[in-house]
């Protein structure tokens, strides 16, 4: 099986990205636009506008099809923008952070979306639950692949715009200070707890950090949020949009364990690695 170079590793360590099935027509996308006006945070409030109105649509109950089809076209955007910057050679601090200030706006979109629609349709408050607790499973399940894939980055060379220590990190000579404060605060207030409390579970699973494979990223690869849209999208066009939720607090948190339960083992001695 051919690996997809996810753009922000090195081609002698790119892994099959299972969360990336929308990156090669992001690269395509990215071929077109790599000479037009077109900037990288155009490309990042179009996915914005996208997920929140997938988001509205799920509320609302109309249209499921367009709900699944703008989940899909978020994927497609966010896989494109940072691809893009990096393609011009100007990859972003300002742009990494808005990245995932949108991201999160997205998921509270989709997910406050799903309870409302089933709140709407004459489902309990435990719907709302549901959805609570699915968004905090879903943005600590792609925290803990961004971790192992900002670390991934850091120890094979790759793209260096994600820091595992975001607060030591500089900025690159064309980040906008005015936008990069706000913004930084933002990600600080959202994700620098899951940041942390990533960081605290590798150490408990691998205490010294063994190095990480690509076949570990590929099993990782599966919390990322492509996957969980495609995931929610699908459940939205078998009429089952509550699954998704559902399968982020089980299947998901209990793969996202196991996933840590075999980091600790590759810590011991002559232990296989994934």
């Amino acid at each position: 099986m051919k690996a997809r170079v996810a753009g922000k590793v090195p081609p002698a360590h790119a892994f099959f990205d299972l969360s990336d099935y929308a990156g090669p027509a992001a690269r395509w996308l990215v071929t077109r636009l790599i000479d037009s006006p077109v900037e990288p945070m155009q490309l990042t409030a179009a996915f914005t506008v996208a997920g929140v109105g997938a988001g509205a649509l799920l509320a609302l109950g109309r249209l499921p099809w367009l709900a699944a089809i703008l989940l899909v076209l978020k994927g497609f955007l966010d896989a494109a923008d940072g691809s893009l910057a990096r393609a011009r050679g100007h990859p972003s601090r300002v742009g990494r952070f808005l990245d995932s200030d949108c991201d999160f706006v997205v998921n509270v979109a989709v997910f406050g979306g799903l309870a409302a629609g089933a709140m709407a349709r004459g489902g309990s408050v435990a719907a709302l639950g549901l959805a609570l607790a699915a968004l905090v499973s879903a943005v600590l399940q792609v925290s803990l692949y961004n971790h192992y894939y900002v670390l991934y980055r850091a120890q094979t060379g790759g793209d260096q715009t994600s820091q595992p220590n975001e607060e030591k990190s500089a900025a690159y000579p064309w980040d906008n200070p005015a936008w990069l404060g706000p913004l930084f605060a933002a990600y600080r207030l959202i994700y620098g707890w899951q940041d942390a409390w990533m960081a605290r579970l590798d150490r408990w699973a691998a205490p010294g950090v063994p190095p990480l494979t690509p076949a570990f990223m590929t099993a990782a690869s599966v919390l990322g949020l492509g996957t969980q849209l495609l995931v929610t999208a699908a459940c939205v066009v078998i009429g089952r949009p509550l699954l998704a939720p559902w399968l982020f607090v089980t299947v998901f948190n209990a793969y996202a364990t196991l996933l840590l339960l075999i980091r600790r083992q590759q810590r011991r001695p002559g232990a296989a690695g994934v």
